[in-house]
């Protein structure tokens, strides 16, 4: 850290599993944050961040200032950034106060539930409000790495990409970005369909028995004339064992599966590149249990800036989104993610899945937001 650069003062709004999530990453690099305090409605849980931390958090020990209000909060000293990680509906009202209270905010996803919603709230940043979307799961390390590849020009000109990580807006997120989409306008054609798989673990212990359970398979085909981006999700994918996560991304010279990059090298003859995970803490490590990126041919492709912290790849997620909100607000780097961006991968969800009820081909149409600004924040907004 040089000598312009503080810890960043973050205030969370929300007691929730998202609320603990982030409050253990915030916890877990003192040297890039403080917790300005928490605002929660939930008086037991105020008492817990108060005297012990959230235990369910995995916090024993690390008190955290708690307040009943947002106001309450603030009154207490402005934090830098403000994490709202309430649903959509809830949010809204809370973005609007802190907004008024000149605060910047990084708010969950998804950034609001209607386009209506969208739409006002892309008007409040029009309107000066310092609004972004936590939305990280194209900054996971493996997803990082393999956009990385994807934008290195490598596969050259991107005609198609299958994205099965994660589910909804945030699965959108990561196609969008595979296949370099802004705000252009798309063909949708979805369906969405009941079948019966092994069940997955929890978030906090392994399946009590293997009887089968129901799930929902979804699939859609986003047709943006040039380009075709597929969208695959399952109910139960996440933490399961048997449905894996995927990504394909094909270029007019080659492509992207998973880990392995296959293109022609300029001698004319077939390559194969792998991408390759470097990790402290196994056998024969005594460096400690943490990420340090993904090298592609030897060359490093993401490397993880929160060494040696012990995150896991979701927790290093968060932790870049929160981080880059922070060095946006007081340090005037490039903003984190967008509330235009954000309403887009919203909107184009909502339209997969009107197509997947109605069966029937939907057509995208241009919104206000495509034309909207992002907020603009430095570090003389911070004296």
């Amino acid at each position: 850290m040089n000598a312009q650069e503080r810890t960043a003062r973050i205030g969370i709004v929300g007691s929730g599993f998202r609320a603990r999530t982030m409050l253990r990453v915030l916890h877990a690099l003192p040297d890039r944050f403080e917790v300005a305090g928490v605002a929660t409605r939930n008086a037991a849980d105020r008492e817990a961040l108060a005297t012990r931390g959230l235990l369910a958090a995995g916090l024993p020990g690390l008190p955290a200032p708690a307040f009943a209000s947002v106001s309450e909060l603030l009154a207490a000293g402005l934090p830098d950034v403000v994490l709202v990680t309430l649903p959509a509906g809830a949010a809204q009202p809370v973005i609007r106060e802190l907004a008024a209270a000149g605060v910047p905010v990084l708010t969950e996803t998804p950034a609001a539930g209607t386009v209506e919603e969208l739409a006002a709230l892309q008007r409040l940043v029009d309107d000066g409000a310092c609004v972004h979307v936590a939305e990280q799961y194209h900054l996971e390390p493996l997803v990082s790495a393999q956009l990385m590849v994807v934008a290195s020009g490598r596969l050259g000109r991107v005609t198609d990409a299958h994205v099965a990580v994660a589910h909804d807006y945030h699965g959108i997120s990561v196609l969008r970005r595979a296949l370099g989409a802004g705000f252009e306008d798309a063909e949708i054609t979805a369906r969405r369909d009941a079948r019966r798989v092994l069940p997955s673990p929890s978030r906090a212990a392994d399946p009590d028995d293997l009887d089968l359970v129901d799930t929902v398979h979804a699939t859609a085909w986003l047709d943006f004339g040039d380009r075709l981006g597929t969208y695959e999700f399952d109910d139960v994918q996440y933490r399961s064992w048997v449905r894996s996560p995927a990504l394909l991304v094909r270029g007019e010279r080659g492509e992207l599966r998973d880990d392995v990059a296959r293109t022609v090298g300029a001698d004319g003859q077939p390559r194969r590149s792998a991408l390759e995970r470097v990790a402290a803490g196994g056998a024969g490590s005594h460096e400690g249990l943490f990420l340090r990126g993904y090298t592609l041919d030897g060359e490093w492709v993401h490397r993880s800036e929160f060494r040696p912290a012990r995150l896991a790849d979701d927790e290093l997620s968060i932790a870049r989104i929160v981080a880059d909100m922070a060095d946006h607000v007081l340090h005037g780097a490039a903003a984190p993610y967008s509330v235009a961006e954000a309403a887009q991968d919203q909107y184009l969800q909502l339209e997969v899945r009107r197509a997947a009820a109605s069966g029937e081909r939907v057509r995208t149409r241009p919104q206000a937001w495509a034309h909207g600004r992002s907020c603009r924040h430095g570090a003389a907004s911070t004296e």
